[in-house]
């Protein structure tokens, strides 16, 4: 019996790197005019490797990235006219971020790209203010079909996307392991999924979420928010969306929200089983 090595997540770029195309231009040429940007999306859902695609076409300009997640120390070295991005900003406390924004904008930064989830949405708002700094938000989604295609190439793509819900770390992580993903892969992908529970939370989000569920199919954003009693629900519908949870699409020229993600739809209504088909 063949060992899998355990499957090691990292940033794509190059030829690595595949969908989003557009938003990689958009968000290019907002950099190349020092814009300040804020790239919202949940855990693993490709910030840092949309952000570095965007920064490869911009050649000749000094860029400064920090991980504030591996190191949140507020004090680095600063280059006049230069791109800064710090990556996982909500990972330190929202203080923390004020008094490191603070410094760099007054350091003549060109311009600033940050990333986050949750937490970073909340404190910028639907403003994009934060730090007495205005940002341009871009929230991420899953991937689309014909991109989950590419992903995937080969592989018989509509099972495996029925599993992960298009979301692209889960799906490269059930192509590493292939037919033994639920069981081989368990040790990754469960503690991701209950990281995404967390993140959704208890309220209207969660009810959203279980609603979708429970219909299984896709449903108009007006009616899911009639049958729930949720009054605000594009606020609602988007949290999911940029956490990766669920989908928003055009379909038959109906917007509709679906939870097409059965790792995460079975841990919250069932618990995990079957095999992977």
């Amino acid at each position: 019996m063949s060992i899998i090595m355990p499957f090691t997540p990292c940033p794509a770029t190059g030829d690595a790197f595949i969908g989003r195309e557009g938003l990689v231009r958009n968000l290019r040429a907002r950099i190349a005019k020092g814009e300040s940007l804020a790239v919202i999306g949940g855990p693993k859902l490709g910030k840092t490797s949309l952000v570095r695609t965007a920064l490869n076409g911009l050649s000749g300009r000094t860029v400064i990235e920090r991980d504030l997640a591996t190191d949140p120390s507020p004090r680095f070295e600063l280059v006049p006219g230069s791109i800064v991005v710090l990556d996982n900003l909500d990972a330190i406390a929202d203080s923390a971020i004020k008094s490191l924004l603070a410094p760099v904008s007054a350091a003549g930064a060109s311009g600033i790209v940050v990333t986050g989830g949750r937490r970073l949405r909340t404190l910028l708002g639907h403003s994009g203010t934060g730090a007495g700094l205005s940002f341009r938000l871009y929230p991420l989604s899953v991937l689309l079909d014909g991109e989950i295609r590419r992903l995937i190439g080969s592989q018989p793509h509509v099972p495996l996307a029925a599993w992960t819900g298009n979301h692209p770390y889960l799906t490269k992580l059930f192509l590493h392991y292939g037919n033994g993903a639920l069981e081989a892969g368990r040790s990754q992908w469960e503690p991701f999924v209950q990281h995404l529970v967390a993140e959704v939370g208890e309220g209207p989000e969660r009810r959203l979420l279980c609603y979708l569920i429970e219909r299984g199919t896709p449903v108009n954003p007006t009616l899911a928010g009639s049958d729930t009693g949720i009054r605000d629900i594009k606020a609602v519908s988007d949290t999911l969306v940029y956490l990766g949870v669920i989908s928003r699409w055009i379909r038959n020229e109906e917007a509709t929200l679906f939870a097409g993600c059965r790792l995460l739809n079975d841990f919250i209504i069932d618990g995990i089983t079957g095999e992977v088909a």
